[in-house]
């Protein structure tokens, strides 16, 4: 008797251990699988930027690219003078502000392209390819930038400009490495053409249709 009464404390403790560990489990599970997290923000054609001209297509692009955010805002700027002050930039802010994504479209006295791609490009990270757009195309798991000719001779300073447009995400992205980079290229481009028009530029812009 003394030495059965004695065994049901340790079941009862590993019984008890058991549940613990069960329950600690169960919440990391679901955790990870967001039922914890906040719900997602919806993105509509109408919160985006209009320098993005087909609106619904970058709404939906959104929606896939960006982490997760309860809400998302979009602030646009623009110089859009037909000259070598033309700028304009497309910014995704998500909850407290935190920057997101950045659209952007300089004009800039024309260059190499590599050289371009030295020192006119914001910081990134991840294995660098290049694709047809424009003089060049440069593709990483954050950044898409596209190098776009513009003026022959551009009006004040009788110089050849092209454009740097690119799309660069500022936090982690949630999709797979070549999703992720698909759709900042589809991005850039939809940006870039929407800039190139914008800008009036006269040289051909070697977009892809």
């Amino acid at each position: 008797m003394t030495e059965a009464s004695g065994r049901r404390p340790i079941r009862r403790t590993f019984l008890y251990g058991g549940i613990a560990l069960i329950a600690v489990v169960s919440t990391l599970v679901a955790y990870l699988l967001g039922v914890f997290s906040e719900e997602r923000g919806d993105i509509k054609a109408d919160d985006v930027c209009r320098s993005l001209p087909d609106r619904q297509a970058a709404a939906e692009i959104f929606e896939s690219l960006l982490p997760r955010a309860a809400t998302y805002d979009f602030v646009a700027t623009s110089v859009s003078d037909p000259d070598e002050s033309y700028l304009t930039t497309c910014s995704v802010t998500g909850d407290d502000n935190q920057r997101l994504l950045n659209l952007r479209a300089e004009m800039g006295v024309a260059m190499p392209w590599r050289q371009w791609a030295d020192h006119n490009l914001p910081p990134t990270s991840g294995k660098i390819t290049y694709f047809d757009a424009g003089v060049k195309g440069v593709s990483t798991s954050d950044l898409a930038a596209i190098y776009i000719p513009c003026y022959a001779s551009e009006a004040k300073t009788k110089q050849p400009h092209n454009l740097t447009v690119f799309a660069h995400a500022t936090e982690d992205l949630p999709g797979s490495d070549s999703e992720n980079r698909q759709e900042l290229v589809e991005l850039a481009t939809a940006f870039g053409r929407n800039a190139y028009k914008e800008a009036k530029c006269d040289l051909p812009s070697r977009l892809p249709d």
